[in-house]
């Protein structure tokens, strides 16, 4: 379907330059916004996406995430207390663990929280016995296999952590079975409305859910970073309609792994959108014949 291989007195195809900037409409934090052309695109058999340009700006850490606090319990002492050690944003391993070891040190001048550079495992340590609640407050997010709490970034797989004594040096510690995650999402999902919803990927959620979108995009960089797909890596990103249609508009909508519109703190993004035109009225009605319902 390239133009210089495609039959130009049958199809035309054309690019879209649309930028979140430009949108007549846009959503409250900007994942969310939708542009009109001039005038609707007419005998539309083909739409691709040829280019994505999406500044990283998501914060992995946030309250709404539940994975900015936990509930600890310290000695002899049968209450929890609530500890939340990271206010929302981006961290780095070392100034995750760093603000984790300050607000224990509050509690207890004795706790240290340290990352081993060669394993990248987590372990929290205090000259007194401990139990660590990792569990978010959400049910939501405490149901979910995975990620369900600051002490799943932190490499615990078990929400609720019990110290275990050192005999050698009397300190109490628990220390992480996986490694320490700090990264942005790997992908977002790309649904976009024009105006029918366009539905080439399936994507599969925790108890058997689904959604539904254009496009996986993926992220290669790091945060604060722009990042591009311009489908170098040969993933599909288009639809081929039965017949020729009419696109209105381009709405788009920008969706983390969980289906969760993506907090783009009102920052522009950019899509370009790759449509093929029929241009031949006998190419037209054979395909609208082909396909039209009996």
């Amino acid at each position: 379907m390239e133009q210089n291989i495609i039959d130009t007195s049958k199809y035309k195809i054309g690019l879209w330059s649309l930028d979140s900037r430009f949108a007549e409409y846009k959503g409250k934090t900007g994942s969310e916004w939708r542009i009109t052309p001039p005038q609707p695109l007419k005998n539309i058999m083909r739409i691709r996406m040829a280019s994505v340009e999406i500044p990283l700006v998501e914060q992995t850490f946030t309250e709404a995430k539940g994975n900015t606090s936990f509930y600890i319990k310290i000695g002899s002492n049968p209450n929890s207390q609530k500890l939340t050690p990271i206010n929302n944003g981006n961290y780095n391993a070392a100034t995750l663990c760093s603000n984790v070891e300050l607000a224990l040190k509050g509690l207890l001048s004795t706790f240290t929280c340290v990352l081993d550079s060669a394993t990248g495992m987590v372990t929290i340590m205090a000259g007194a016995t401990f139990t660590i609640d990792f569990l978010s407050d959400s049910p939501s997010i405490g149901d979910q296999p995975t990620h369900w709490g600051l002490g799943y970034y932190l490499g615990f797989r078990k929400p609720v952590q019990e110290a275990t004594q050192n005999p050698s040096t009397g300190r109490w510690f628990i220390t992480g079975t996986s490694v320490i995650n700090v990264q942005p999402n790997p992908y977002y999902i790309l649904r976009l409305k024009c105006p029918e919803e366009i539905q080439t990927v399936t994507h599969r959620l925790a108890g058997g859910n689904f959604v539904s979108a254009f496009a996986k995009i993926l992220l290669k960089d790091n945060y604060y970073t722009l990042q591009f797909d311009d489908n170098s890596n040969l993933m599909r990103k288009e639809y081929s309609f039965l017949a020729p249609v009419t696109i209105p508009f381009f709405h788009f909508f920008l969706e983390d792994p969980y289906g969760h519109p993506v907090n783009m703190f009102d920052t522009d993004w950019s899509v370009t959108i790759e449509v093929t035109e029929v241009v031949n009225s006998k190419t037209y009605g054979a395909i609208s014949n082909t396909y039209a319902r009996k």
